[in-house]
């Protein structure tokens, strides 16, 4: 079948590309996408210059230039094709978009890295699961923020400086930037208070990837073998987990993932599910945030 194939110029006092392509349709135009904007189809029983006057006809009164050229095939996509890229166009667009909203939550996470927060666990989130990490860095930032903020500028004598160290760190280890940030400190009170927990036996140190990791000593009869992380393996799995090993009086995260046996994100994934349910609560003590289950809880 032979084909007229129509390209327009239009010029701004005269009608838009749609109002031209509805005049053709009329005549069997169809819309491309391509080198030419619009199809015509010549039937057998058309003559084509007939069919050229009709094109001319529609077009009439529409102030828009248009040339014409006829062949067998169609030279460029056809108008169903068309949707087809839009599809794609749109994907594109949405990739871009998660791309932007990953960027920007990586800038923030850089903000908190340097506020002395352990980011590592909501990282791995991001880059695997983008909403599951909008819901989980509220949770998780809160805790952090509440240990984090700023202690008033005022004299405090050598034991309160002592216990406030004391309070930030715990059996599973603290960096020495963390310290300082958390318990509002200079490097050199920092140091002088972790030397007299250490001479007291209730902290000690160790170099873990070129990091000075500080640990509370545990009393020995307390003091267990490190026992294997042995993750989930559905989310209700670990809020059930999560709930049989918070103690009666409250247990912080760290002691979560020590009793339950879970990895972090697993603990702070639960908890977000669990604060958001009502079945546990989380309350101040200190600087450290713990969470109780609430009564009714199972």
């Amino acid at each position: 079948m032979i084909k007229i194939y129509v390209k327009f110029q239009i010029s701004s006092d005269g009608e838009s590309p749609k109002q031209l392509v509805e005049r053709l349709r009329d005549i069997g135009g169809v819309p491309l996408v391509g080198e030419y904007d619009i199809e015509v189809p010549l039937q057998e029983t058309e003559r084509l210059f007939l069919k050229l006057e009709a094109i001319h006809r529609a077009l009439k009164g529409s102030r828009a230039y248009y040339t014409v050229t006829t062949g067998i095939e169609t030279p460029k996509v056809t108008a169903s094709q068309d949707i087809i890229e839009e599809e794609a166009r749109k994907i594109s667009d949405d990739q871009k978009m998660l791309e932007l909203r990953k960027k920007m939550y990586k800038a923030k996470l850089s903000r908190w890295r340097e506020m002395g927060i352990d980011t590592g666990t909501l990282e791995e989130l991001l880059e695997t699961d983008i909403e599951r990490f909008k819901e989980v860095s509220k949770t998780y930032l809160k805790e952090h923020l509440d240990k984090n903020k700023i202690v008033e500028d005022v004299a405090r004598d050598l034991k309160q400086v002592d216990e406030e160290v004391y309070s930030c760190i715990d059996d599973l280890g603290v960096t020495f930037e963390s310290i300082c940030r958390l318990c509002n400190l200079t490097e050199n009170d920092s140091i002088l208070s972790l030397g007299r927990l250490i001479s007291a036996g209730k902290v000690t140190w160790q170099t873990k990837d070129d990091k000075e990791i500080y640990m509370r000593i545990l009393p020995k009869k307390l003091a267990r073998p490190e026992e294997e992380v042995m993750p989930a393996q559905t989310p209700e799995q670990a809020e059930g987990r999560v709930l049989a090993n918070i103690k009666i009086r409250g247990s912080t995260v760290k002691q979560i993932c020590r009793d339950a046996r879970l990895p972090e994100g697993q603990v702070m994934s639960a908890l977000a599910d669990l604060l958001k349910s009502g079945r546990v609560k989380s309350a101040k003590r200190g600087a450290t945030t713990v969470y109780i289950r609430a009564p009714d809880s199972s």
